[in-house]
């Protein structure tokens, strides 16, 4: 992999708590009128299990188009070793999972394999290497990480058959994508799907952002399990920046699209290999 700048946009480091929430640049320039609110809450996409966190339903988002994401069909979490019985008839019988796509490296699995579900076709198409997860943890190597999200052709293959995946979607059956947190790489693919379906971009931000609210009580037992054992305030503050999620790190990866494909249609076109027909296939079939 090319050795990547870290910044070829100027961005704050505040933490996004901190700051508003802004609109992409990248994917703001829309021709059509665009309609901002939502039909419900970020908090209402909100799937509560006793053993994940961070799982959420895309359905109910509105388009630029006024057409809406259907419920129960585009699913993202964090990792799923620790479901339990109820967890797993919510998501078979409630959500209808018919394909669990697993976006972590080989070594995360071992770890932490996700728990089988009946019914439920699982597959692993990792976005990173060992050779490409090599950034220490930080606001800037953040960034530069995104930025490989786009550059590494290991990562475009993985969301090219995420999409694959979403054209091949047993009929009746939902998809759920996960990583480890259901941030980064998670939250990567669902801004990509977000888009092609047709929704603005300040939502889709909001959607990437959400995950610092979803994510909130798990990383406050984080803390607060570092801070018995004696942590250092550096451990603190690098435990609280990989637990959350910054604006500027999906704007990274969108500037690096912009940077090597001149647009994100361009990007999902020639870069996941997604045709318009796809594309087309896929609104059709997630929409109402």
């Amino acid at each position: 992999m090319s050795e990547l700048k870290e910044n070829r946009t100027e961005y704050s480091t505040s933490p996004v708590q901190e700051q508003g929430i802004p609109t992409m640049q990248s994917i703001a320039a829309e021709a059509r009128p665009t309609i901002l609110s939502p039909v419900k809450s970020i908090q209402a996409h909100e799937i509560k299990l006793q053993g994940a966190f961070n799982v959420r339903d895309l359905g109910g988002y509105r388009t630029k188009s006024g057409l809406m994401v259907k419920k129960h069909l585009l699913l993202r979490s964090a990792r799923l070793n620790h479901l339990t019985r109820s967890d797993i008839a919510v998501l078979t019988q409630q959500y209808h999972v018919g394909v669990d796509f697993d976006l972590r490296r080989p070594e995360e699995i071992q770890q932490m394999p996700d728990k089988p579900m009946p019914g439920v076709s699982y597959i692993n198409d990792p976005v990173d290497t060992d050779q490409s997860f090599h950034y220490q943890i930080s606001v800037k190597n953040n960034r530069k990480h995104y930025r490989s999200y786009i550059a590494n052709e290991r990562a475009r293959k993985a969301y090219h058959h995420l999409f694959m995946t979403l054209l091949d979607r047993p009929v009746g059956k939902s998809i759920l994508w996960h990583c480890a947190s259901g941030k980064d790489r998670t939250g990567l693919g669902a801004a990509l799907i977000l888009y092609v379906l047709g929704v603005d971009g300040k939502t889709i931000l909001k959607d990437y952002v959400a995950s610092n609210d979803f994510l909130r009580a798990h990383n406050q037992k984080r803390i607060a399990i570092l801070r018995e054992n004696g942590a250092s305030a550096g451990e603190i503050r690098h435990a609280k920046i990989d637990g959350g999620v910054d604006p500027t790190y999906l704007e990274s990866a969108f500037d690096e699209i912009n940077h090597e494909f001149g647009s994100v249609d361009e990007y999902i076109e020639n870069g996941l290999h997604v045709t318009p027909e796809q594309q087309a296939i896929l609104r059709k079939r997630y929409l109402e």
